[in-house]
């Protein structure tokens, strides 16, 4: 199974057929009971073609189910995407502005605004888009954060190393959350709980607790090393450190579906919080119990 199929672990839910009323509506469906069809993903969506350069710093927010996510490079104009749902929002529908003060912007491709404004540059910004109601307010530092691409590494080894780890899911669409916890067993054990519904994979077996009872089925295989939502993440920057040593990453990645990240990366490199920020995928997940006792089994009844 690729990694493209885990857009969450929620999602990830959905897309293997096991979701629940709840998770079903939430994602568009009024089939419980859905197939094992993966969700179309548009590849991107939009253009940001800042995004592609490695000297950028990329960050990204919402309000309900705006997204705006923006690219800034010292010396360069900032690149700005807005998305209602999965739908890019065109430059002439949105307002803009820096500190209070209304900009022009100009389009730069699909789903793309630019304002031409100085920043990274010796002053910190605050740029906000609005569309409708909603508003995002991003702010960018002073200049260029450092490369995180150590602590990146350095977390996606440790992470990759655990024998064991849980985690609390909050997903939203921009509306009403839903709540998972998960727990994991090296090399290919999950077990996840929802109110009313609950998920254990083994392997290449599966069981859904549906309708008072377990239902088995086959499954195409796991990986835990997969689950982690933030591991295609490229570009890391460092945006703060707090006084135990624990650094702020931001990044933005294509894979599962084009999304901006936030992590908290202890100096162990183990992750306690990670955020993602896609359309209509609003994500945070929180870490513990780093590999501390879990037993995974095959639900007995």
């Amino acid at each position: 199974m690729s990694r493209a199929a885990w857009i969450t672990v929620s999602a990830l839910v959905v897309g293997l057929g096991l979701a629940i009323g709840a998770l079903a509506a939430f994602l568009g469906t009024d089939d419980p009971a859905t197939t094992n069809e993966e969700p179309a993903v548009e590849a991107r969506g939009f253009e940001l073609p800042l995004l592609d350069d490695p000297s950028s710093l990329a960050l990204g927010g919402h309000d309900k189910n705006l997204l705006v996510g923006i690219a800034a490079r010292p010396g360069r104009p900032v690149e700005i995407a807005a998305l209602r749902h999965e739908k890019p929002v065109p430059t002439n529908e949105l307002r803009f502005a820096v500190g209070g003060r209304l900009l022009r912007a100009e389009p730069c491709g699909h789903g793309c605004s630019r304002i031409s404004l100085p920043v990274l540059s010796g002053r910190t910004r605050e740029i906000t888009a609005r569309h409708g109601s909603e508003a995002v307010t991003l702010n960018l530092p002073a200049t260029l954060p450092p490369d995180g691409d150590a602590d990146f590494e350095r977390a996606l080894r440790r992470m990759d190393g655990l024998r064991s780890y849980r985690f609390t899911e909050r997903l939203s669409s921009g509306r009403a959350n839903v709540v998972s916890r998960v727990e994991i067993q090296a090399p290919d054990r999950l077990r996840l709980r929802l109110p009313g519904y609950g998920s254990v994979i083994i392997g290449r077996t599966r069981w859904d607790f549906r309708n008072g009872g377990w239902e088995r089925s086959s499954y195409p295989g796991l990986d835990v090393r997969n689950l982690l939502m933030w591991h295609e993440a490229r570009n890391p920057r460092v945006v703060g450190e707090s006084p135990d040593g624990t650094r702020e990453l931001v990044a933005y990645g294509l894979e599962p579906v084009p999304s901006w990240f936030r992590l908290e990366v202890a100096p162990s490199g183990l992750v306690r919080e990670a955020e993602m920020t896609a359309a209509s995928h609003f994500m945070l997940h929180r870490y513990r119990d780093f590999d501390e006792p879990v037993k995974i089994e095959p639900p007995t009844r």
